[in-house]
């Protein structure tokens, strides 16, 4: 066999010369595998298994309380309101969240109309579009295989699933832009152009769900003046990430603060530093509650420690550092950049979890990401491993992966029942909604009173203005028009035009009929 740049060509089947050059269809039949190839066929597997997890009951109802409803009741009264700067929230002024999650579903009720399916369209399409940075990220980092198995991940993580795309949720336009900014950190190493498009995205993070957003603005400068291999962003670059995040997130800041008296108190002072200093969840936690948290989202993944460990054997064994270096020395330039800079992500996001005071459990989903990366990228690793110890490392890591395939369906059974329990606690809340709008019709409008607390769903699909009360008594008629009727706890009620009190529906009541627990 000849060995040079001209490959060895073998006598041709039909009777041609060795020699003779291929004829144009057997070139184009050739050619045909090796655009496969270069198409990444992957990005199909992600998407249809990425489409079929986040894509679940799309268009089923309720809208769960409380965030899902009540977003959608604030994209809702906008749109009937033509305001798209000052939200309301039933009847009430409305500042809690930023509002890129707001203009998103409005954009969809035009584009769709408003439903269950437009409801949710935004996030799903934000978690998809977060899976396919998840495997550029990776991809570009350590390969195509890696960048695959990253992108899987998220679809075993609970919240990722539940509040990054299935349910419409501030969480995942938050997700798809933080992952864009680090994307956009790390290729502004090789290209500050990038910085722009870091900057950008930070702002739109930060729009999606204020202070959460800031942890691109974090991350940079730590990559730029301690991580090795960012250092040709330079101050310069970091300018340019601040001021495009500034140019973008800024406006609606301004305007609120200046406009909307409701920003200090309830955004700012509520929403933003209470919840830092605070503990305002109906049950306080430590601050191990969110590292708990953490360790139920990624401990499927424990068989990995078995390539890893591997690896580390392999890698103190003799002459194997040397020949990594010299063999892979490209190599382990384009990962340790990108993997010190992963880390650096998730010990930020993690610890913002842990010091904010508020403990929602779904607070960890900004971690999830670069812990998607760094196992997918070290499995990959360990599966492509070329080194000594080649078989060890290797099948430890197909066995890995084996371990962790066969859990799958007992875990996304595990997030689908978990999911469908959070929709059950609203149906009651919904099917009452759904009551008082057919009672207002048939005595032609009226005021809706609900002695309890707050609950969206039944005010969305309700499509009235609601009362919530006080229990302070029996259930009686009002005497002229002074003050809200007495009502017994958890019932509802329309007082119609005429001022008579028509009873509705009782929320405990409800429970039994339609709740998680009531029999099927």
């Amino acid at each position: 066999m000849q060995i040079g740049t001209t490959p060895y060509i073998a006598d041709a089947p039909d009777g041609g010369a060795a020699g003779a050059a291929p004829r144009p269809w057997r070139l184009r039949a050739q050619a045909v595998p090796a655009r496969l190839l270069r198409f990444r066929i992957e990005i199909i597997l992600i998407v249809v298994l990425g489409g079929l997890a986040l894509g679940s009951g799309m268009s089923a109802p309720p809208l769960v309380d409380w965030d899902e409803a009540t977003y959608v009741e604030v994209a809702h009264e906008a749109i009937a309101n033509h305001s798209y700067l000052d939200f309301t929230w039933n009847g009430q002024a409305y500042v809690k969240k930023p509002p890129l999650l707001f203009w998103a579903l409005i954009g969809s009720f035009k584009v769709f109309g408003e439903s269950e399916f437009a409801a949710r369209l935004p996030s799903v399409v934000a978690g998809l579009a977060t899976l396919l940075l998840i495997y550029l990220t990776a991809a570009g980092a350590a390969g195509r295989l890696a960048g695959t198995l990253a992108a899987l991940v998220p679809l075993q993580f609970y919240f990722f699933i539940a509040r990054g795309g299935r349910d419409c949720a501030t969480d995942a336009p938050l997700l798809f832009f933080l992952t864009l900014a680090l994307y956009a950190i790390l290729r502004a190493r090789e290209d500050r152009r990038f910085c722009a498009l870091a900057g950008a995205a930070s702002g739109l993070a930060i729009l999606s769900k204020g202070l959460a957003g800031t942890i691109p603005l974090i991350i940079a400068p730590l990559a730029v003046f301690v991580l090795p291999g960012f250092e040709a962003i330079g101050s310069a670059g970091l300018a340019i990430v601040f001021g495009c995040a500034l140019a973008v997130a800024a406006p609606w800041y301004l305007y609120e603060a200046l406009f909307n008296p409701l920003f200090w108190t309830s955004f700012v002072q509520h929403e933003t530093l209470a919840r830092v200093a605070r503990h305002l969840e109906d049950e306080t936690h430590s601050g191990w509650y969110t590292l708990h948290g953490f360790w139920q989202e990624i401990r499927f993944l424990w068989p990995l420690s078995l390539p890893a460990g591997a690896l580390a054997v392999a890698a103190i064994g003799r002459g194997t550092v040397r020949k990594a270096l010299v063999g892979g020395a490209r190599r382990l330039r384009s990962i340790a950049p990108a993997a010190s800079l992963w880390i650096v992500w998730l010990a930020v996001a993690l610890g913002a979890a842990c010091a904010v005071q508020t403990k929602l459990p779904w607070y960890v989903l900004p971690a999830l990401v670069p812990t998607a990366l760094l196992t997918g990228t070290l499995a990959a690793r360990a599966l492509e491993y070329r080194g000594p110890m080649r078989g060890a490392v290797a099948g430890l890591a197909a066995l890995a992966l084996a371990l962790i395939l066969v859990r799958v369906p007992a875990r996304w059974r595990m997030i689908a029942l978990a999911h469908q329990n959070e929709r059950l606690r609203s149906t009651p809340s919904y099917v009452m909604g759904l009551k008082a709008r057919r009672v207002a019709a048939l005595h032609d409008g009226g005021r809706l009173y609900f002695a309890g607390v707050e609950l969206p769903t039944m005010v969305y699909y309700s499509r009235m203005h609601c009362e919530f009360i006080k229990a302070a008594g029996g259930l009686e008629p009002i005497a002229g028009a002074g003050g809200p009727p007495r009502l017994d706890r958890n019932d509802l009620a329309l007082v119609d035009p005429q001022g008579n009190l028509v009873p509705i529906a009782n929320l405990g009541s409800e429970w039994n009929i339609s709740g998680p627990k009531s029999p099927r």
